[in-house]
């Protein structure tokens, strides 16, 4: 081979080289191992471990493997990576990422395969970190010096010294230290130490979270008001220059700690034009400047000063402070080296050390200003602030109070008291402190800030965004003024602008974590999941120990389906602060998706006590409106393990304190469909019946707000007691929709086929909802219990339509329309053998379609109004044929009856404030019915016998004014009176008119005695029934939980008393005794007669249930029921009712496991004595239902079979006027199986 051969190749080579792709020939870049969130100080970051480079950190700079970090003095910095880790960076640190397993719920790594990811390994080469991770699927390893920490779920705080020495403090997780001469493993709360050569040793903590204050976020408020320039002594001040400068430089300084700015610079600059250089006049124009939000202005006029004091080096350091420069602000006023006796420099100090993390120093400056100094107020302030960041309640009380003694006009001390009374969820104690810090100092943006907090959780929407539109014109750039105002924006729905002004407030200070907040809501709103957690992690990184946000990032998880870590962290959020009762609630509702009812129902509980014992549905301490959750229903968890009675309890107390909150009247809504469908169904009365659950299902759709879940309580037929969900709690508002298929099968008596479907489609967006739903049902003729013939009953057909669709125009108004079809088939059949043959069939058609409309506007959360209007008619026909020897006569009767009604309610809520609380409910109800009837009677081979066509007039309306006052906590008192108008057609031969005044008395006091809880309740009501079977009245259906709406015949006069003591002796255990007397008189015609007579009955009632938690999968219902119905004479001896008795008893076991398997049992003990026809062959009996299934894994459906009825007991048993019976008469068998898309 020749040389121009070789030469040749070689040069074919390097062209090949040369024409690769430029990402072939480099090396691979390393992974990506996390972000740099916040840098403050002097931070640099150093590219792989071979490099010796360091170059200056940026906010949000990425990391990659190999990189090192390090802090300078009074430096710091937070990073976030990829596996979920978070770690902050004290003072003086050197970190190096060495590798991090990535985690698949963060959006900036690509998905991680199913494999177990190899650990994680961070090195700490000298300084302080503190480090959290509580990924259920990673391991960590954290290298230093001395020793190797092996970490799984942690949440630590690491010191190495210049020797190596290492210090790791576990406040949470698992951490073993390791090195070449020994091992030990810490528990929670102890400390690990270890130096190079020596063999790991540990000791435990009194106060282990003392170590990790240096990572909190201090806030660090005050007003320039409490820095008055009066408060420097006069020897301590630079000359103010010759007589005519010194009047007008002192007139200034005067005018300016009265807060009359202008003036003060009017005298400043009339100094200035005779004196340009005076240092007096500078500095007071450089104050001047720093309250108008003028900083760059400020320092020019400080720098201009040629006798500094310390009015001006406070000053100068306030204007780093102020353009961002936190470490140079303390490093300046340091370095300034304040002379002994001087209490103003000395507080500012500690201000500033407290702002670049140095809590000891700060403490120790604040707590060295004497008490009687003029700046003392403002020091025992920052003391209280100190405190209240750290969870220590009672000593930020106790100098708040002390500051607040000693100035009471010091804006710092009124706000940091208020600051105390929010913090233990007193919000109308704090309301007024923070308006007198206002008032004290108009320009106090942080009281601004802090008061559209309040009014923002407490819902006054307008008063938010009007105080908060004050504090965006006195400070524009302000990060918590922009962060909030987001939120405002965000209550509103106005997501763009929320967005905006949230990345404005981190432009200013990325170090703030309260944006990153409202950034992971808005990102959950647009469904884009993983950049929301990912906000929500670098929300709790910056601020790492505040309770509220730990229980977003719980909402946060659970929302991306990391279910197990949410409820660890809903648990850190309640050691963080144990009087919250927000992370009990969402970890309640989260345990009740993950089947695990008696956690479920211990934490829904524990939320209720801290919340004084009422229910509640969202936290006023979040800065969301949490709309979405507010349509989640409390019931669900006590209806898993049947136990009704608990849950009625405490819905009832619900709407006692909260009578127009739509989440209270839904937990109430669906307690009473459970228990209506349960064997436990007689224990609820008088009356948990058709009415009570209409109108507060009613209710629900009305008052509720429109987003994603308005709809997601629905229920499938055969579900209502179990408690099963249709989805996973959304916890963030964002699109949706939710289908769904549900198909029954099954036999009745005699093999006959049963069968009942239903199909059902809902969802929305923020501000509107829809649903619509079908069912479908056919079921044999059934024998009841109530006759002294072979008779039979059955529904041929039924089929529904249902559609609902709600809308906010704006966010105080809510517009609500539904329609419902309903077409039925019924036929009756008896067939009699004594004293002769004889067959009667009865078959009934009835079509109705019902119109809904409702507008419920919020003018505020004291004042709202609703108006409504419904529409229904009802084309009804019903065929008799009656047969009788001989079997040639028939007789056939025929009735048409079309109705049509009309129905609009107006109603106004106002809640007041004298001699305690009052809810005030006043409104007018107008019912409109015209009925058309035809009736006539033919005889076979006769013909017509009687025929006639009737339309009687009916109208009701009511006014009526309920009060829910009260007078002390304790205590609800419910007041009412009605006064009531009706006509009625009765009967044929005429009309009746009636008027009624109608009063209404309720009683619920609530007490504790020792650990057991008690509530004691009682009632005594009369009223005229008008249309509440046709249509519901728009208020609540119980009064101190005896129900009302009594399903009686229209015109019929109700009067009812009852007393209740309900015991909820220890977590798993809950009693009610419940005594009742009901009195019930309805008014008929006679043929013939012009005048009603009165049909009345009495009922005496008591009974006594128990409910426990016997495991967390496991409940039980006990209960033993007795009553007493008491005809008068005008039943008359022939009459179907006549007086008796009645025992029942009943045991209810409820199982659902963790994998949605379930089980119910449910026997049902019946012994009547009286008048009863079959008595001796009948009584006692038993009824026993069961129920088997499972819920499927993920939500996406169920299978369930239930057998009614299982000894096939057809007993003959006797029924109160207008009651349903609440148990099946013969035996039924259906399997169900549900489908969800």
């Amino acid at each position: 081979m020749g040389p121009k051969w070789c030469i040749g190749r070689l040069a074919l080579v390097i062209w090949a080289l040369l024409l690769l792709p430029h990402s072939l020939m480099a090396s691979p870049e390393p992974p990506l191992v996390g972000k740099l969130v916040s840098i403050q100080g002097q931070v640099a970051v150093r590219r792989g471990e071979g490099s010796t480079r360091w170059e200056p950190a940026q906010a949000m700079q990425s990391l990659l493997a190999g990189d090192a970090v390090r802090t300078g003095p009074a430096s710091r910095a937070s990073i976030l990576c990829v596996d979920e880790t978070q770690i902050k960076l004290n003072e003086n640190t050197v970190i190096i990422m060495k590798s991090v397993a990535p985690s698949p719920r963060l959006p900036i790594v690509a998905p991680v395969t199913e494999k177990t990811p190899s650990p994680s390994r961070y090195e700490v080469l000298q300084g302080e970190i503190w480090l959290r991770n509580k990924h259920e699927r990673f391991r960590f390893e954290l290298e230093t010096p001395a020793v190797t920490a092996t970490i799984r779920g942690t949440e630590i705080n690491v010191k190495v010294q210049p020797n190596g020495a290492t210090s790791v403090i576990l406040l949470e997780g698992n951490v073993c230290l390791i090195n070449s001469q020994g091992e030990v493993c810490l528990l929670p709360g102890e400390e690990g130490y270890t130096i190079p050569g020596e063999k790991p040793s540990k000791r435990v903590l009194v106060q282990p979270a003392d170590a990790v204050q240096w990572v909190l976020y201090y806030p660090g408020i005050f007003s320039y008001r409490d820095l008055p320039l009066a408060a420097l002594p006069s020897e301590l001040r630079t000359p103010a220059g010759s007589s005519a400068v010194a009047g007008l430089v002192q007139k200034g300084e005067a005018s300016y700690d009265r807060g009359s700015l202008d003036e003060a610079r009017q005298d400043a600059e009339a100094a200035l034009r005779i004196a340009p250089d005076q240092s007096r006049a500078l500095t007071l124009m450089g104050w001047i400047s720093l309250q108008k939000d003028a900083p760059e202005e400020a320092l020019d006029f400080f720098r201009r000063v040629r006798q500094a004091d310390a009015l001006t080096t406070i000053g100068m350091a306030l204007c780093r402070y102020r353009l961002g420069d936190i470490t140079g602000a303390y490093e300046f006023i340091r370095d300034s080296r304040p002379p002994p006796g001087t209490p103003l420099l000395t507080t500012m100090c500690g201000f500033f050390a407290l702002m670049v993390g140095k809590v000891d120093e700060a403490r120790t400056q604040l707590e060295a200003v004497p008490e009687l100094s003029p700046v003392a107020p403002l020091a025992q302030a920052l003391l209280s602030q100190i405190y209240l960041v750290q969870n220590r309640k009672e000593p930020a009380l106790k100098k708040a109070t002390a500051a607040v003694s000693r100035s009471p006009n010091s804006p710092a001390a009124l706000l940091s008291f208020a600051l105390v009374k929010m913090a233990s969820f007193d919000l109308p104690s704090a309301t007024p402190y923070l308006e007198k810090a206002i008032q004290a100092d108009p320009g106090f943006v942080p009281a601004y800030v802090y008061l559209a907090k309040i009014w923002l959780g407490s819902e006054y929407l307008g008063r938010a965004q009007k105080t908060i539109d004050r504090a965006l014109h006195l400070a524009p750039r302000d990060p918590q003024v922009l962060s909030l105002a987001g939120f405002v924006r965000l209550a509103y729905r106005d997501y763009r602008e929320a967005f905006h002004l949230w990345n404005r407030a981190l432009q200013v200070d990325p170090k703030f974590g309260e944006p990153h907040l409202g950034l992971a809501i808005y990102h959950f709103r647009y469904r884009e999941f993983r950049r929301g957690l990912e906000e929500m992690l670098t929300a709790t990184l910056l601020d790492p120990r505040v309770a509220s946000y730990q229980t977003e990032l719980g909402k946060a998880l659970y929302q991306a389906r990391s279910f197990d870590r949410a409820l660890e962290v809903y648990d850190y959020a309640k050691t963080l602060d144990p009087k919250d009762p927000t992370p009990h609630l969402y970890k309640g509702i989260a345990l009740t998706d993950l089947n695990r009812p008696g956690e479920a129902i211990q934490e829904i509980n524990r939320s209720i006590e801290l919340n004084d014992n009422v229910a509640m549905f969202r936290s006023r301490s979040l800065l969301d409106q949490d709309l979405a959750v507010r349509n989640a229903s409390l019931a669900r968890a006590y209806q898993q393990l049947g136990l009704t009675e608990w849950g009625l309890s405490k819905a009832v107390t619900s709407v006692k304190y909260q009578p127009t909150n739509s989440s209270a009247h839904l937990f109430l809504r669906d307690v009473i469909r459970g228990g209506r469908i349960g064997s436990d169904a007689p224990f609820l009365t008088p009356g948990l019946l058709f009415a009570t659950a209409q109108t507060e299902a009613t209710l629900y759709r009305v008052l509720s707000p429109a987003n994603q879940a308005t709809f997601s309580s629905l229920q499938l037929r055969g579900t209502e007691a179990l408690g099963l969900t249709l989805d996973y709690t959304p916890m963030f508002e964002m699109p949706y929709a939710r289908l769904g298929v549900s198909g029954g099968v099954g036999a009745a008596e005699r093999s006959k086929f049963r069968q009942d479907h239903e199909a059902f489609a809902y969802g929305g967006v923020p501000g509107a909802a829809f649903e619509v739903s079908g069912r479908y049902s056919k079921d044999p003729l059934s024998r009841p219990s109530d006759q002294d013939s072979s008779s039979f009953r059955g529904r041929d057909r039924f089929y529904s339509i249902e559609a609902a669709a709600k809308w906010e125009p704006t966010v105080q108004g809510t517009l609500t329309g539904f329609f419902e079809y309903q077409d039925e088939k019924l036929t009756d059949r008896t067939t009699g053998t004594v004293p002769s043959p004889f067959v009667d069939s009865n078959e009934k058609n009835l079509r109705s379609r019902l119109y809904e409309l409702a507008y419920f506007h919020r003018f505020s959360p004291q004042s709202s109004f609703l108006v409504y209007f419904a529409h229904k008619d009802t084309p009804f026909h019903q065929v008799n044929r009656f047969s009788d020897l001989p079997p040639t006569f028939q007789y056939l009767t025929g009735l048409t009856s079309d109705e049509e009604f009309n129905n609009i309610q107006v109603q106004k809520h106002l809640a007041l404030s004298f001699l305690g609380k009052h809810t005030l409910i006043g409104g007018f109800d107008y019912f409109s019915a015209h009925i058309s009837q035809r009736a006539n009677i033919e005889l076979s081979g006769v013909g017509t016998l009687f025929k006639t066509d009737d339309r009687p007039p009916f109208w009701s309306h009511s006014f009526y004014l309920l009060d829910y006052w009260r007078p002390h906590r304790n205590l609800v008192l419910e007041l009412g009176l009605f006064k009531t108008f009706q006509k009625d057609a009765l009967g044929l031969p005429g009309t009746f008119y009636t008027s009624m005044w109608s009063p209404r008395f309720g009683a619920n006091y609530q007490f504790g005695v020792g650990t057991t809880q008690h509530v004691l309740r009682a009632v005594a009501e009369r009223h005229l029934t008008t249309h509440l079977i046709s249509q519901p009245l728009l208020m609540s259906a119980e009064v101190a939980g005896f129900p009302w709406a009594i399903d009686a015949t229209t015109g019929s006069e109700v009067r009812q008393a009852g007393g209740a003591w309900e015991a909820q002796w220890d977590s798993k255990t809950f009693t009610t005794l419940r005594l009742n007397a009901l009195r019930v008189a309805t008014p008929t015609f006679a043929f013939g007669v012009d005048q009603p007579f009165w049909l009345t009955w009495k009922r005496y009632q008591a009974s006594l249930v128990l409910n426990r938690i016997l495991t967390t999968s496991l409940g039980l219902s006990l209960g033993v029921l007795g009553k007493r119905v008491v005809p008068d004479l005008s039943f008359g001896p022939d009459s179907n009712l006549q007086s008796y008795s009645e025992l029942n008893g009943f045991v209810g076991l409820a199982y659902l496991s963790r994998q949605g398997w379930l089980a119910r049992v449910t026997p049902l003990l019946v012994q009547q004595f009286g008048k009863i026809p079959g008595h001796q062959a009948d009584n006692p009996f038993v009824i026993m239902n069961l129920t088997l299934g499972r819920e499927f894994p993920n939500k996406w459906g169920f299978a369930l079979f239930e057998v009614q009825n299982l000894f096939n007991r057809q007993p003959f048993y006797s029924l109160e006027p207008r009651r349903d019976i609440e148990f099946p008469t013969n035996r039924r068998f259906l399997f169900r199986l549900g489908l969800y898309f």
